[in-house]
């Protein structure tokens, strides 16, 4: 699709803002132009190597199919059809349903494997004119952490490339979500729960602290620490749903807290009402001698405003009309 489009509906444009950073590996938001942020490579199952697919999970309302054992197979999985940016100079009314064309000022480019794609530094201005603050600062901590895979790329060098922006549109709203992002960072989730804290008026706790797991002798991670009372905040995602996983962490929390740490859950649930577990860890400080924020910090209308609702797949915005801007 995005071939086709650059060098046949459109010659000369560059593939911009989410259609980028999919390319360039930046992690989206899974419900962001028609379900683009779960574009990932997977195995193809005829030649073996890997290909970019794009699946979102079946409505919740659709019907399951029937086995032959009278149980219900899961839904399959639908297809969906990402919504393309794209930027170009001049001017141009549409490039069909599915396009967004933006009329930007000249940025860097780069070229992967026959396509031109705005630069990594320019898809984060991108990302920070059309994204929510928090989806920024997951990028960044995506790309300065472990999972990033880029040797270099530290906060420092975030900063510099972002100053050469000075002056553009997006700029402070970028700078600001650098200013949130940490290194260290593993996961969406964990950047999620950290903001959450902060905002809440914890203290920043330590990302990904390595704690040696006193009866595996291994180093364990605690996804946000505070080593002074101990206590640890794990933020569990679908991964951990699998028996085998479930196992694994089960024995890993029950060695860690052997030698004196408390350790608190929670999940996407708790990001979008977070009410519960900020109670829960207000507790826990109180127990440890620590000091903590006033529970009415998240107490009613405070707790909706603290929360960060996560939109399905396919009730994001950009699918099914072309737009310019």
């Amino acid at each position: 699709m995005a071939r086709a489009l650059q060098t046949q509906v459109v010659p000369g444009a560059v593939l911009s803002h989410t259609t980028a950073a999919v390319f360039h590996g930046v992690p989206v938001p899974w419900s962001a132009d028609g379900g683009i942020g779960l574009l990932t490579h997977r195995p193809d199952p005829l030649s073996g190597t890997k290909r970019l697919s794009l699946f979102i999970p079946a409505p919740a309302g659709g019907a399951a199919s029937s086995t032959g054992s009278g149980g219900k197979t899961p839904r399959s999985p639908i297809l969906r059809v990402p919504h393309l940016h794209i930027r170009i100079q001049g001017p141009r009314l549409s490039a069909g349903q599915n396009v967004t064309i933006h009329r930007m000022v000249p940025g860097a480019t780069v070229a992967w494997h026959g396509l031109v794609l705005s630069s990594l530094w320019e898809v984060l201005l991108e990302l920070a004119l059309t994204l929510d603050h928090d989806e920024v600062v997951i990028a960044i901590d995506h790309l300065v952490g472990p999972a990033g895979g880029r040797p270099g790329v530290d906060l420092a060098r975030v900063r510099k490339e972002v100053a050469e922006f000075a002056g553009r549109r997006g700029h402070r709203a970028l700078l600001a979500a650098v200013d949130d992002a940490r290194e260290g960072v593993e996961s969406p989730g964990e950047t999620r729960t950290r903001l959450l804290l902060i905002r809440a008026g914890f203290p920043e706790p330590t990302c990904n602290l390595p704690v040696r797991d006193p009866d595996s002798g291994q180093l364990r991670r605690i996804d946000a620490a505070y080593d002074r009372w101990r206590i640890g905040i794990e933020y569990d995602g679908d991964v951990h749903r699998g028996r085998g996983e479930w196992r694994n962490e089960h024995a890993r929390r029950d060695s860690l807290e052997s030698i004196g740490w408390t350790l608190r859950r929670l999940t996407a649930d708790d990001i979008r009402a977070p009410a519960r577990f900020l109670t829960a860890l207000r507790r826990t400080f109180l127990a440890a001698g620590a000091s903590a924020p006033a529970q009415s910090t998240w107490d009613g209308a405070a707790a909706q405003a603290l929360g960060r609702p996560q939109k399905r797949p396919g009730s994001g915005s950009g699918s099914g009309s072309g737009r310019q801007v």
